[in-house]
């Protein structure tokens, strides 16, 4: 065999191995895609609507006697289809769905110091229910609005400020855009920790087996791959109604 013909079958080779994993790869990741999906619509369907805290902003002030912590945070989730913020109106551009995406950006102003410092301080921000804008590919993060509209009411923080528990609630009111109906709602925030083989507090890390949320009842619950955000175990809110 000469060096040219060689060089030909080596260069076949090389090729038909760089196919073969260029077209592996998209199919794992569908797959993976897919069964994170189906485990948060099982979730929502199962334990009801939670927002995850996708990032947050926040700087510190003072406010006469005391300092206030004030955030910005963005915010993502699901809700299970019949419910406020998923509204069989839904079903008009996905007449298969069972849950809705929603989105929201909300800011906070709570007492952490000073003589008067309680953890707790007002809440607002706007939410929307959103689907897969025509054009994207089904792996892409909803995008389109389908109905908005507004949320307010206290953050009580006290918990985690004031004792150390990494516990929070919020109660309130949502509010579609058009429809003057306030619907109430409460929630609990969940804060993410670590803890070492020991059950020892620790600094969180990639290691998807020591990252926790407490239970109301002082149980561990264990973070979930699919509730991560770039591999940060974020802050959990689940709402009722």
């Amino acid at each position: 065999m000469g060096r040219a013909t060689k060089a030909l079958v080596v260069g076949q080779a090389i090729l038909t191995t760089l196919a073969f994993l260029l077209s592996c790869a998209p199919a794992s990741a569908g797959q993976r895609d897919n069964h994170d999906r189906g485990e948060r619509e099982r979730d929502a369907i199962v334990n009801g609507t939670r927002l995850y805290e996708v990032t947050e902003t926040v700087h510190f002030g003072a406010d006469g006697l005391r300092v206030t912590r004030d955030a910005v945070a963005v915010l993502m989730g699901f809700a299970p289809l019949g419910t406020p913020l998923c509204p069989m109106t839904a079903l008009i551009t996905n007449p298969a769905a069972q849950t809705c995406t929603i989105t929201g950006i909300g800011q906070d102003s709570v007492s952490v110091a000073g003589a008067s410092a309680d953890g707790k301080g007002p809440v607002s921000g706007t939410f929307a229910v959103v689907v897969n804008a025509p054009g994207n590919s089904s792996v892409h993060v909803p995008d389109l609005p389908l109905l908005k509209g507004t949320f307010s009411g206290v953050n009580d923080l006290s918990p985690a400020i004031l004792h150390g528990i990494p516990l929070g609630s919020i109660r309130g009111t949502f509010q579609i855009d058009g429809d003057p109906q306030e619907v109430p709602f409460t929630g609990t925030y969940r804060l993410p920790f670590a803890l070492d083989p020991k059950g020892r507090a620790k600094q969180p890390d990639n290691d998807l087996e020591d990252t926790f949320y407490l239970g109301d009842d002082g149980r561990l619950i264990r973070v979930q791959p699919f509730e991560r955000v770039l591999g940060f175990p974020p802050v959990r809110l689940e709402v009722k109604f």
